[in-house]
Protein backbone atom coordinates (compact mmCIF):
# COMPACT_ATOMS: atom_id res chain seq x y z
CA UNK A 1 0.00 0.00 0.00
CA UNK A 2 2.72 2.48 0.46
CA UNK A 3 4.23 1.98 -2.49
CA UNK A 4 0.92 2.54 -4.02
CA UNK A 5 0.49 5.50 -2.54
CA UNK A 6 3.94 6.53 -3.28
CA UNK A 7 2.97 5.85 -7.18
CA UNK A 8 -0.48 7.87 -7.18
CA UNK A 9 1.73 10.80 -5.84
CA UNK A 10 4.15 10.36 -9.14
CA UNK A 11 1.64 9.44 -11.53
CA UNK A 12 -0.36 12.79 -10.49
CA UNK A 13 2.83 14.86 -11.71
CA UNK A 14 3.06 12.49 -14.72
CA UNK A 15 -0.34 13.47 -15.28
CA UNK A 16 0.01 16.82 -14.39
CA UNK A 17 2.96 17.39 -17.07
CA UNK A 18 1.01 15.24 -19.96
CA UNK A 19 -2.51 16.52 -19.44
CA UNK A 20 -3.41 13.80 -22.00
CA UNK A 21 -6.36 14.78 -24.23
CA UNK A 22 -7.86 10.99 -25.79
CA UNK A 23 -9.57 11.16 -29.62
CA UNK A 24 -10.92 8.17 -31.23
CA UNK A 25 -11.33 9.06 -35.26
CA UNK A 26 -12.17 6.49 -37.46
CA UNK A 27 -9.56 3.48 -37.33
CA UNK A 28 -7.22 5.28 -35.22
CA UNK A 29 -6.37 6.17 -31.17
CA UNK A 30 -4.41 8.47 -30.03
CA UNK A 31 -3.22 10.02 -26.38
CA UNK A 32 -2.37 13.75 -27.07
CA UNK A 33 0.30 15.67 -25.02
CA UNK A 34 -1.37 18.52 -24.19
CA UNK A 35 0.84 19.64 -21.58
CA UNK A 36 3.35 22.20 -21.39
CA UNK A 37 5.86 20.15 -23.23
CA UNK A 38 3.44 19.58 -26.30
CA UNK A 39 5.33 21.75 -28.74
CA UNK A 40 8.56 19.94 -28.13
CA UNK A 41 8.81 16.69 -30.78
CA UNK A 42 11.45 14.67 -28.63
CA UNK A 43 10.31 15.26 -24.94
CA UNK A 44 6.51 15.53 -25.52
CA UNK A 45 6.63 12.14 -27.55
CA UNK A 46 8.73 10.69 -24.79
CA UNK A 47 6.79 12.23 -21.99
CA UNK A 48 3.51 10.74 -23.35
CA UNK A 49 4.84 7.30 -23.44
CA UNK A 50 5.72 7.66 -19.85
CA UNK A 51 2.61 8.88 -19.47
CA UNK A 52 1.56 5.07 -21.02
CA UNK A 53 3.90 3.32 -19.02
CA UNK A 54 2.78 4.71 -15.45
CA UNK A 55 -1.03 3.07 -16.63
CA UNK A 56 0.83 0.16 -16.83
CA UNK A 57 2.30 0.44 -13.55
CA UNK A 58 -0.94 1.13 -11.62
CA UNK A 59 -2.78 -1.93 -13.34
CA UNK A 60 0.24 -4.23 -12.42
CA UNK A 61 1.11 -2.65 -8.72
CA UNK A 62 -2.96 -3.41 -8.02
CA UNK A 63 -2.59 -7.10 -9.39
CA UNK A 64 0.15 -7.18 -7.07
CA UNK A 65 -1.55 -6.13 -4.50
CA UNK A 66 -4.32 -8.81 -5.17
CA UNK A 67 -1.73 -11.46 -5.83
CA UNK A 68 -0.72 -11.02 -2.04
CA UNK A 69 -4.11 -10.75 -0.56
CA UNK A 70 -4.40 -14.88 -2.47
CA UNK A 71 -1.16 -15.66 -0.64
CA UNK A 72 -1.91 -14.38 2.47
CA UNK A 73 -5.22 -16.01 2.66
CA UNK A 74 -5.29 -18.93 0.75
CA UNK A 75 -1.12 -19.80 0.23
CA UNK A 76 0.28 -18.58 3.31
CA UNK A 77 2.98 -20.68 3.65
CA UNK A 78 4.65 -19.36 0.34
CA UNK A 79 4.55 -15.70 2.32
CA UNK A 80 7.86 -16.71 4.04
CA UNK A 81 9.50 -16.21 0.54
CA UNK A 82 8.53 -12.80 0.36
CA UNK A 83 9.85 -11.89 3.67
CA UNK A 84 12.35 -9.11 4.66
CA UNK A 85 13.79 -7.68 2.01
CA UNK A 86 12.74 -10.74 -0.46
CA UNK A 87 9.77 -8.72 -0.81
CA UNK A 88 11.15 -6.39 -2.96
CA UNK A 89 10.76 -9.12 -5.67
CA UNK A 90 6.92 -8.47 -5.95
CA UNK A 91 7.62 -5.34 -7.66
CA UNK A 92 9.62 -6.66 -10.64
CA UNK A 93 6.89 -7.66 -12.50
CA UNK A 94 5.44 -4.46 -12.28
CA UNK A 95 8.43 -2.91 -13.36
CA UNK A 96 8.76 -4.95 -16.03
CA UNK A 97 5.28 -4.73 -17.44
CA UNK A 98 5.36 -0.78 -17.27
CA UNK A 99 9.02 -0.60 -19.38
CA UNK A 100 7.49 -2.98 -21.96
CA UNK A 101 4.20 -1.00 -21.93
CA UNK A 102 7.02 2.13 -22.77
CA UNK A 103 8.45 0.60 -25.40
CA UNK A 104 5.62 -0.91 -26.91
CA UNK A 105 4.31 3.04 -27.36
CA UNK A 106 7.69 4.76 -28.28
CA UNK A 107 8.58 1.97 -30.93
CA UNK A 108 4.97 0.37 -31.80
CA UNK A 109 2.58 3.70 -31.79
CA UNK A 110 4.74 6.08 -33.42
CA UNK A 111 3.68 9.87 -35.07
CA UNK A 112 3.56 9.49 -38.85
CA UNK A 113 1.58 11.71 -41.39
CA UNK A 114 -1.11 9.49 -41.81
CA UNK A 115 -2.13 9.93 -38.01
CA UNK A 116 -1.52 13.59 -38.30
CA UNK A 117 -3.87 14.12 -41.25
CA UNK A 118 -7.23 12.64 -39.78
CA UNK A 119 -6.12 14.26 -36.40
CA UNK A 120 -5.81 17.27 -38.26
CA UNK A 121 -10.00 18.36 -37.92
CA UNK A 122 -10.47 17.16 -34.70
CA UNK A 123 -7.72 18.95 -32.88
CA UNK A 124 -8.58 22.20 -34.67
CA UNK A 125 -12.09 22.34 -33.73
CA UNK A 126 -12.17 20.73 -30.52
CA UNK A 127 -8.93 22.42 -29.22
CA UNK A 128 -7.69 24.82 -31.36
CA UNK A 129 -4.61 22.71 -31.92
CA UNK A 130 -2.41 22.17 -34.99
CA UNK A 131 -2.04 18.26 -35.25
CA UNK A 132 1.53 19.26 -37.21
CA UNK A 133 2.83 20.95 -33.64
CA UNK A 134 1.88 18.16 -30.69
CA UNK A 135 3.33 15.09 -29.77
CA UNK A 136 1.03 12.05 -29.54
CA UNK A 137 1.07 7.62 -29.27
CA UNK A 138 -1.35 6.72 -31.76
CA UNK A 139 -2.53 3.52 -33.38
CA UNK A 140 -4.02 3.43 -37.03
CA UNK A 141 -4.43 -0.14 -37.39
CA UNK A 142 -4.83 0.20 -41.21
CA UNK A 143 -4.57 2.72 -44.42
CA UNK A 144 -6.69 2.51 -47.38
CA UNK A 145 -5.26 3.81 -50.43
CA UNK A 146 -7.25 5.60 -53.42
CA UNK A 147 -8.60 2.22 -55.06
CA UNK A 148 -10.11 1.22 -51.60
CA UNK A 149 -7.99 -1.13 -50.97
CA UNK A 150 -6.76 -1.37 -47.03
CA UNK A 151 -3.01 -2.36 -46.22
CA UNK A 152 -2.91 -3.19 -42.47
CA UNK A 153 -0.42 -1.15 -40.64
CA UNK A 154 1.45 -3.94 -38.53
CA UNK A 155 3.50 -1.74 -36.63
CA UNK A 156 0.66 0.05 -34.88
CA UNK A 157 -0.73 -3.65 -34.98
CA UNK A 158 1.51 -5.24 -32.86
CA UNK A 159 1.84 -2.79 -30.75
CA UNK A 160 -1.78 -2.40 -29.65
CA UNK A 161 -1.50 -5.99 -29.37
CA UNK A 162 0.83 -6.12 -26.98
CA UNK A 163 -1.09 -3.13 -24.84
CA UNK A 164 -3.73 -5.64 -24.97
CA UNK A 165 -1.86 -9.10 -23.70
CA UNK A 166 -0.44 -6.48 -20.77
CA UNK A 167 -3.37 -5.44 -19.78
CA UNK A 168 -5.19 -9.06 -19.91
CA UNK A 169 -2.60 -10.60 -17.55
CA UNK A 170 -3.44 -8.03 -15.35
CA UNK A 171 -7.15 -8.81 -15.49
CA UNK A 172 -6.55 -12.37 -15.30
CA UNK A 173 -4.22 -12.10 -12.03
CA UNK A 174 -6.93 -10.17 -10.38
CA UNK A 175 -9.78 -12.35 -11.19
CA UNK A 176 -8.04 -15.21 -10.30
CA UNK A 177 -6.63 -14.27 -7.14
CA UNK A 178 -9.99 -12.42 -6.47
CA UNK A 179 -12.33 -15.48 -7.02
CA UNK A 180 -9.88 -17.53 -5.15
CA UNK A 181 -10.06 -15.31 -2.10
CA UNK A 182 -13.54 -14.82 -1.71
CA UNK A 183 -14.31 -18.65 -1.97
CA UNK A 184 -11.53 -19.12 0.20
CA UNK A 185 -12.99 -16.58 2.89
CA UNK A 186 -16.33 -18.91 2.37
CA UNK A 187 -15.11 -21.28 3.48
CA UNK A 188 -13.83 -20.25 6.89
CA UNK A 189 -16.77 -18.51 7.53
CA UNK A 190 -18.24 -21.12 9.49
CA UNK A 191 -15.01 -21.51 11.83
CA UNK A 192 -14.93 -18.00 12.73
CA UNK A 193 -16.73 -16.23 15.74
CA UNK A 194 -19.18 -13.54 15.67
CA UNK A 195 -17.01 -10.72 15.28
CA UNK A 196 -14.52 -12.17 12.75
CA UNK A 197 -17.40 -13.21 10.84
CA UNK A 198 -18.59 -9.50 10.98
CA UNK A 199 -14.77 -8.52 9.67
CA UNK A 200 -14.85 -11.07 7.02
CA UNK A 201 -18.06 -9.75 5.72
CA UNK A 202 -16.23 -6.07 6.00
CA UNK A 203 -13.50 -7.50 4.24
CA UNK A 204 -15.67 -9.54 1.85
CA UNK A 205 -17.08 -5.79 0.36
CA UNK A 206 -13.85 -4.17 0.35
CA UNK A 207 -12.42 -6.93 -1.90
CA UNK A 208 -16.06 -6.48 -4.22
CA UNK A 209 -15.45 -3.19 -4.77
CA UNK A 210 -11.52 -3.14 -5.12
CA UNK A 211 -12.11 -5.84 -7.90
CA UNK A 212 -15.12 -3.99 -9.64
CA UNK A 213 -13.57 -0.35 -9.74
CA UNK A 214 -10.54 -1.19 -12.09
CA UNK A 215 -12.88 -2.38 -14.80
CA UNK A 216 -15.09 0.29 -14.46
CA UNK A 217 -12.51 3.25 -14.23
CA UNK A 218 -9.28 1.78 -15.95
CA UNK A 219 -9.85 -1.63 -18.47
CA UNK A 220 -13.48 -1.03 -19.66
CA UNK A 221 -12.70 2.81 -20.93
CA UNK A 222 -8.91 1.75 -22.28
CA UNK A 223 -10.23 -1.47 -23.77
CA UNK A 224 -12.84 0.54 -25.68
CA UNK A 225 -9.98 3.03 -26.80
CA UNK A 226 -8.62 0.06 -28.63
CA UNK A 227 -11.31 -1.88 -30.04
CA UNK A 228 -13.42 1.01 -31.16
CA UNK A 229 -11.37 1.92 -33.67
CA UNK A 230 -11.19 -1.40 -35.51
CA UNK A 231 -15.45 -0.62 -36.02
CA UNK A 232 -14.29 2.98 -37.28
CA UNK A 233 -16.25 4.64 -34.74
CA UNK A 234 -15.24 8.46 -34.21
CA UNK A 235 -16.29 9.79 -31.07
CA UNK A 236 -13.72 12.50 -30.53
CA UNK A 237 -12.88 13.99 -26.79
CA UNK A 238 -15.48 11.99 -25.50
CA UNK A 239 -12.91 9.38 -25.52
CA UNK A 240 -10.58 11.30 -22.70
CA UNK A 241 -13.07 9.84 -19.94
CA UNK A 242 -10.85 7.20 -20.23
CA UNK A 243 -8.15 9.26 -19.27
CA UNK A 244 -9.72 10.77 -15.93
CA UNK A 245 -11.09 7.91 -15.22
CA UNK A 246 -7.54 6.19 -14.89
CA UNK A 247 -6.18 9.43 -13.26
CA UNK A 248 -8.73 9.47 -10.37
CA UNK A 249 -8.11 5.37 -9.86
CA UNK A 250 -5.37 6.26 -7.48
CA UNK A 251 -7.22 8.64 -5.33
CA UNK A 252 -10.64 6.57 -4.96
CA UNK A 253 -9.28 3.08 -4.63
CA UNK A 254 -8.50 3.66 -0.61
CA UNK A 255 -11.53 5.37 -0.01
CA UNK A 256 -12.66 1.80 -0.39
CA UNK A 257 -11.07 0.34 2.53
CA UNK A 258 -11.20 3.16 4.61
CA UNK A 259 -14.74 3.82 4.66
CA UNK A 260 -16.33 0.20 4.51
CA UNK A 261 -13.97 -1.07 6.93
CA UNK A 262 -15.57 -0.36 10.77
CA UNK A 263 -12.08 0.37 12.33
CA UNK A 264 -10.73 2.71 9.47
CA UNK A 265 -14.17 4.41 9.03
CA UNK A 266 -14.83 5.15 13.21
CA UNK A 267 -11.32 6.44 12.67
CA UNK A 268 -11.49 8.95 10.51
CA UNK A 269 -15.04 9.86 10.96
CA UNK A 270 -13.75 11.14 14.70
CA UNK A 271 -15.64 8.88 16.99
CA UNK A 272 -13.84 9.75 20.14
CA UNK A 273 -14.63 8.92 23.76
CA UNK A 274 -13.52 11.55 26.29
CA UNK A 275 -10.65 13.08 22.95
CA UNK A 276 -9.61 9.12 22.56
CA UNK A 277 -10.50 6.67 20.44
CA UNK A 278 -13.28 4.78 21.19
CA UNK A 279 -12.38 1.24 23.31
CA UNK A 280 -14.01 -1.11 20.71
CA UNK A 281 -12.29 1.08 17.79
CA UNK A 282 -8.98 0.76 19.65
CA UNK A 283 -9.33 -3.08 20.26
CA UNK A 284 -10.24 -3.80 16.79
CA UNK A 285 -7.37 -1.65 14.93
CA UNK A 286 -5.15 -3.87 17.68
CA UNK A 287 -6.81 -7.71 16.32
CA UNK A 288 -6.67 -5.95 12.64
CA UNK A 289 -4.49 -7.69 10.40
CA UNK A 290 -1.94 -5.89 8.63
CA UNK A 291 -2.88 -4.11 5.55
CA UNK A 292 -1.14 -5.77 2.48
Amino acid sequence: MAIFSIYAIIYNYVDLMTQPLVLVEKQLFVVVNHGPLRYWPNAGYVLVCIFGSSFGMCISLLSVQFFYRYLALCKPNFLAHFEGPKLAMLFIPPLTLSITWFFFCLLGLQISSEKRKILEAPLHDQYDEYSQNVTFVGGLYWNTDQNGVIHWNIQDCIGTSGLCVLMSLCCMTILFCGVNTYKKMNEVGDTLSDRTKDLNRQLFITLSLQTLLPFVLMYIPVGLLFALPLFETSIGGVASFSASSTAIYPAIEPLIAMFCISTFRKSILCCFENGKVSSTAATSTNNFPPAS
